[in-house]
């Protein structure tokens, strides 16, 4: 643990650090700004106390040259004021402090802070030496992840690819709702025969009988010879059917029959053909909806879906985020620790896919080793929203101002995880990593319903 304070009083930086000297620290000192980006630029150190109010160069000029030169790990920094405004505090945060102390401070809070910064650090070893122990242990087949969702999934998927029901895939658009059908037809007992795989919504649809069951010859204009289809052509292995939501109502009818009763009749043929094909669905969208407004039938989502599996999007397992970002890299490349930040705050509506066509677009266009904010095209993603979502506490007390942002924050977090969990208290409470009896008493503290 390396800590550099900044103070251009010698007694107050002596103070500062005799009472936070302890074994397993490093302590340095800077008199001045300058000095303290020299250090910081030669020492790298964890933590930073940075005095406001200096002579020759102030903490805010220090903090917007460090956010300026977009260190490859910047430390976390402690602004030490005497001038305790919310507009202060508000400042010294855009520019990249992560908290501040007001003068004089406790040392006991103090002490505090650089506990939890400890801890910081240590986590962050942890999670390097556990990536590099995960690297060939993290995924199922191709499917990469390490979430506790993202386990579940694996384990599902283990135990469907052992029986013949259907499978029906749901989740948002690029999360890998194909890789998810690829992998249970690799386990299955059919992994010997043919995977074919099916965009029912690619498909005009005037065509898409003759590509699932095949025509003869001269069925239909422009049919010169007969043609299979993709359930004969699947016969004996899976056959994957992609956004199963948009087949029109006609082909949904023929489709039904064939799962219940295993044969296909190409089109302009009253030929039967019997087939033996294991079928895997999958869709992005509600289909009980789709049933609600009669443009599904409700008898065939029930033989789809013999065994359900749910793709969570990529937002809700940010412990993946990163594997699957480094994954993508090219070479010796590594992100900078901004870009870690953005990578983590973006919102992923393209989920994996959207992840993996930034990822490989910024390591293939950039010319240095450090993939930074800009090559990902998430620059100050969240900047523009920071002052619109602070004018409210700056005319108030200080101390009300910080009480009012913590219920805030707490209120958000705690009504994300209930969404993200579809209103399971005890599963939004292992999410937030507290027990299910507090979350339960913040909830009632904060006025949010169950």
């Amino acid at each position: 643990m390396k800590l550099l304070i900044v103070d251009d009083e010698q007694v107050a930086r002596y103070g500062m650090a005799k009472a936070l000297r302890a074994d397993g620290r490093t302590i340095l000192e800077a008199k001045d700004g300058n000095a303290a980006i020299a250090l910081i630029c030669d020492h790298a150190p964890d933590l930073v106390f940075l005095d406001l109010n200096m002579p020759i160069r102030d903490g805010l000029s220090v903090l917007k040259e460090l956010r300026a030169m977009n260190l490859s790990s910047p430390p976390e920094i402690i602004v030490v004021t005497a001038n305790d405004t919310v507009e202060t505090a508000i400042d010294c945060i855009r520019c990249g402090a992560s908290d501040f102390v007001s003068k004089p401070y406790d040392i006991d809070h103090l002490r505090s802070i650089v506990r939890r910064s400890e801890e910081r650090v240590a986590l962050q070893q942890k999670v390097a030496q556990l990536q590099l122990q995960l690297a060939d242990e993290c995924g199922l087949g191709p499917i990469r992840g390490i979430s506790r969702s993202m386990l579940k999934l694996f384990s599902q998927i283990e135990r469907a690819a052992k029986t013949q029901l259907p499978v029906l895939i749901r989740g948002e658009s690029g999360t890998g709702k194909e890789l998810v059908a690829r992998e249970l037809h690799a386990r299955s007992d059919r992994s010997a025969g043919s995977f074919i795989a099916v965009n029912t919504a690619a498909i005009a649809e005037t065509l898409i009988e003759s590509e699932l069951f095949g025509h003869v010859k001269g069925a239909f204009t422009g049919a010169d010879r007969a043609r299979e289809g993709v359930f004969r052509q699947a016969d004996g292995g899976t056959l994957f059917l992609d956004e199963i939501g948009d087949m029109p109502a006609g082909v949904q009818t023929r489709l039904l029959r064939v799962l219940q009763e295993n044969v296909v009749q190409p089109v302009g043929s009253e030929e039967l053909i019997a087939v033996n094909v294991r079928v895997i669905s999958a869709t992005h969208q509600n289909l009980e909806d789709a049933i609600t407004e009669k443009v599904f039938r409700q008898d065939l989502y029930y033989r789809l879906r013999g065994i359900e599996l749910m793709i969570p999007p990529l937002r809700s397992r940010q412990e993946d985020i990163l594997l699957l970002a480094n994954e993508f890299l090219n070479g010796d490349q590594s992100f900078s620790n901004n870009a870690v930040q953005c990578l983590l705050q973006h919102t992923w509506a393209g989920n994996v896919r959207e992840l993996k066509q930034r990822v490989q677009a910024a390591s293939a266009m950039s010319e240095a080793d450090m993939i930074l904010p800009g090559d990902l095209g998430l620059t100050n993603q969240k900047t523009e929203e920071f002052p619109d979502n602070f004018d409210r506490y700056f005319d108030l007390p200080l101390t009300e101002a910080r009480n009012q942002l913590l219920d805030d924050f707490d209120r958000a977090a705690i009504e994300r995880a209930l969404t993200t969990e579809a209103g399971n208290v005890s599963a939004a409470a292992r999410r937030l990593g507290i027990h299910r009896q507090s979350l339960q008493q913040k909830m009632k503290s904060l006025g949010i319903s169950q």
